[in-house]
């Protein structure tokens, strides 16, 4: 509860309450303190109500203001009971609730007061445009002139946009070889120029004389081309089925291998088999005989395994008996005993997991005091949500411990249901041998004895744990009237009265 406190007293200090940091308890707030925190809490949430927030001097004032104030709760929806006596002479679990009923009520942090939204202007539109192209273009990375691409042709040269555009371009083989063979010419006769008029007429002569053989050369190098496109693509086809051959062959030789190997492992465990059994010369002892010597090993193991199989059925119809005739009662009670035991070990265990925790406890809300300066509300909730889910985790716990105990009552019920059966049992066996034999008389009247005892220790055992139970509640109860305070209250209400007793 204290952290809850902090985070009331955190909220009413961001109200502009002057409350010392030395108070970390809502039941150390003085009264005027409590009334001024509760009609700026109203105020907040609804600023229309106009209460007083400083505390009068006439004890009649103080109650019609904290009157006003409770019935300023109710009608905001608060559902408990509230009055003038929760903020005079304030209990600290009603305080409490009301201040985080108020704290509940409080505007948030992001909202706010409503404003008329007026429509821009076409200038107000035109300027936002502006400054919003000129950070873009501020943002964006700026390039020297001499780095950008050159778009314009020089002269004979084109632009480099169309150069990487023309280098892509393919021509085929044929007028390749064309041009090739036409530059091979030009290339001869550049060589062997003359500086006479009669030697170009003797070249242009021969050039003539030489066109229909140049186009008989180039439709051989065609064919021959062709051909040998031909057989090299032949050549190819062959190339590839006698690469996959060889691959289907290497899989099957991989195969083969691991197959032989696999024999070859068979044929070694067999022969180790037959070692260990003692069997070295297999052709000479011959296969059938072999068959036959097992056959009867495995006749006579079966035949001993029934035997024993048998033997252990009697033993074990006798173990039955045994034990059944056997008294179970000193078993379950010590059984009881021992679950007893492991309980109270559990109680001590959980009781000194709870003082370390409290011990944990209170050095955290040390730490957090002292860190209290800068939190927000934000921070609160999250604390709020852990202390959920560390009330949602103990929940679980409290589940678990009530689970165990049914199942203990239940075995506790079964084990009682046991011993008033064996014990009716006892009783008739014994009641038929008491009218024959005066030790079975005696042994009947112990047995009821026994019988009424253990009947008075279970009732002795369950008055303890109810009066255990009854203990705690009064603790509890004890407890909350202590905090309530009605001694302080009383004494508070006696000054009032002497006060107004005065006044009047």
């Amino acid at each position: 509860m204290e952290e809850v406190d902090s985070i009331i007293l955190h909220f009413l200090r961001q109200l502009n309450i002057n409350i010392d940091d030395e108070i970390k308890n809502i039941n150390e707030l003085p009264v005027h303190i409590i009334i001024e925190s509760a009609s700026t809490c109203l105020s907040a949430i609804n600023p229309t109500v106009k209460v007083s927030k400083n505390l009068p001097p006439g004890i009649s004032h103080r109650i019609e203001v904290a009157s006003q104030i409770a019935s300023i709760c109710k009608d905001l929806g608060y559902k408990n009971d509230v009055g003038y006596q929760t903020f005079l002479y304030h209990n600290e679990c009603e305080l409490r609730q009301v201040f985080m009923f108020l704290i509940e009520r409080l505007p948030n942090e992001g909202k706010q007061a409503p404003t008329n939204i007026q429509s821009a202007n076409r200038k107000s539109l035109l300027k936002r445009n502006i400054s919003n192209k000129i950070g873009e273009e501020l943002k964006s990375i700026w390039i020297t002139p001499c780095c950008k691409p050159n778009s314009n042709k020089i002269g004979d040269f084109g632009a480099i946009d169309t150069i990487s555009s023309c280098s892509n371009t393919s021509l085929p083989d044929e007028q390749v070889i064309e041009k090739l063979l036409k530059i091979k010419e030009l290339s001869k006769t550049n060589v062997s120029v003359l500086p006479n008029e009669q030697q170009s007429q003797q070249t242009e002569q021969q050039m003539t004389m030489t066109e229909p053989e140049a186009c008989k050369i180039n439709e051989h190098s065609n064919k021959s081309l062709k051909e040998l496109k031909e057989t090299s693509i032949v050549l190819r086809q062959k190339l590839d089925t006698l690469e996959n051959d060889k691959n289907v062959m290497e899989v099957e030789l991989s195969q083969a291998q691991k197959s032989f190997e696999r024999a070859d492992a068979d044929l070694k465990n067999v022969m180790n088999i037959l070692n260990s059994i003692g069997i070295t010369n297999v052709e000479a002892d011959g296969v059938a005989g072999l068959i036959e010597k097992e056959q009867m090993n495995i006749a006579s193991l079966h035949r001993q395994s029934e035997e024993l199989t048998s033997r252990n059925l009697s033993f074990m119809v006798e173990i039955d008996k045994i034990t059944n005739s056997m008294n179970l009662t000193e078993s379950e009670r010590s059984k009881c005993r021992k679950i007893l035991s492991t309980l109270k070990e559990t109680a001590k265990a959980l009781k000194e997991e709870h003082d370390k925790k409290e011990i944990l406890g209170n050095q955290l809300k040390e730490s957090y005091s002292k860190l209290r300066g800068g939190n927000k509300r934000s921070i609160y909730t999250k604390r709020i949500l852990e202390i959920i889910s560390n009330v949602d985790k103990q929940n679980m716990e409290i589940k678990k411990i009530l689970d165990d105990t049914r199942q203990l009552q239940k075995e506790i019920n079964s084990l009682e249901g046991q011993l008033d059966r064996c014990f009716s049992i006892a009783d008739e066996t014994l009641f038929r041998d008491a009218k024959k034999d005066d030790q079975a008389k005696k042994a009947y009247k112990l047995l009821a004895l026994l019988h009424s005892e253990c009947n008075t220790i279970v009732s002795l055992v369950n008055d303890t744990g109810t009066l255990a139970r009854d203990i705690v509640d009064l603790e509890e109860n004890i407890q909350t009237e202590t905090a309530k305070r009605t001694e302080d209250t009383l004494r508070k209400i006696q000054l009032d009265l002497a006060k107004i007793q005065e006044e009047g």
